[in-house]
């Protein structure tokens, strides 16, 4: 069998908010569209026909997944395949009034579910409000702080510029194992359009054209050229590399404990 922890498909690049430090670049850069509900069928379909288990499903975004006009139909969708995940993971910026219909979704799965909300301190009112309604799904809600003292994880981090840093294989080796996608996530593994990266530097990097794109950091899921056993062979390959080439290209201080790399969160532009 094989497994893997995680897994998030890019329901949406759209975002209401424009955070200075936004790891997605979405301020800087265009929306795509947003994935259909049929797009994202076609991917759990084909991600189950290579994996086994995974034990979160994500719907995230680069931008606010609760935008998403058709949340409560990829919720569905992605219920289809509740025998092949132990949780559905939502999560929200905590600033988008939730529909009756999707509350309603949520209570029907809510033992499957967690919702992650964070709490930027922007519209205080708002947020308490939305919290106060996810709560009546019963679905799981996690909620991260980020305004004032004793933010979550100390706060946010820059991945710097889009721009090679020249770093030796030793330091990118180096980089790469002391990342806490490495270290505590066993891989970020993300799609938007079929082809699964590690993290979300060298999906977004790659999908943007700001850095090189290299096929051997991805599995394409969609590659009728390439068997299910070549691609689950694949995501093997990748998570026991020394390094992704998208290493070069990020300042490296995912998961940093150095207070001096911290920024407080959601500093809008």
């Amino acid at each position: 069998m094989y497994n893997i922890d995680k897994f998030s498909l890019i329901i949406t690049t759209r975002c209401n908010l424009r955070c200075r430090l936004c790891c997605e670049y979405v301020p800087q850069n265009d929306p795509f569209p947003d994935m259909t509900v049929k797009e994202a069928e076609s991917i759990l379909s084909a991600i189950f026909n290579v994996v086994d288990r995974i034990g979160t499903l994500h719907l995230t975004g680069g931008g606010e997944p609760f935008l998403h006009p058709k949340l409560a139909e990829l919720i569905e969708a992605s219920m289809v395949h509740s025998d092949r995940f132990d949780k559905l993971m939502l999560f929200t910026n905590s600033t988008v009034l939730v529909s009756d219909k999707l509350i309603e979704i949520l209570k029907r799965y809510k033992d499957k579910i967690i919702i992650q909300t964070s709490r930027y301190g922007i519209n205080p009112a708002r947020e308490a409000e939305i919290h106060d309604r996810l709560n009546e799904s019963g679905a799981k809600l996690k909620v991260e702080k980020y305004y004032g003292e004793d933010q979550s994880f100390g706060g946010w981090v820059d991945f710097g510029k889009w721009e090679s840093y020249g770093r030796t294989p030793e330091e990118l080796s180096c980089l790469f194992n002391e990342c806490s996608v490495t270290r505590v996530l066993h891989g970020n593994w993300r799609t938007r359009d079929g082809k699964v990266h590690w993290c979300t530097r060298s999906q977004r990097g790659m999908e943007l054209g700001l850095i090189p794109n290299n096929p051997s950091d991805y599995i394409d899921l969609f590659d009728t050229n390439t068997s299910c056993e070549e691609k689950r062979a694949k995501f093997q390959l990748i998570a026991e590399k020394n390094y992704i080439s998208a290493c070069d290209y990020c300042s490296g201080d995912a998961g940093t404990t150095d207070k001096s790399k911290r920024y407080p969160a959601a500093e809008q532009i």
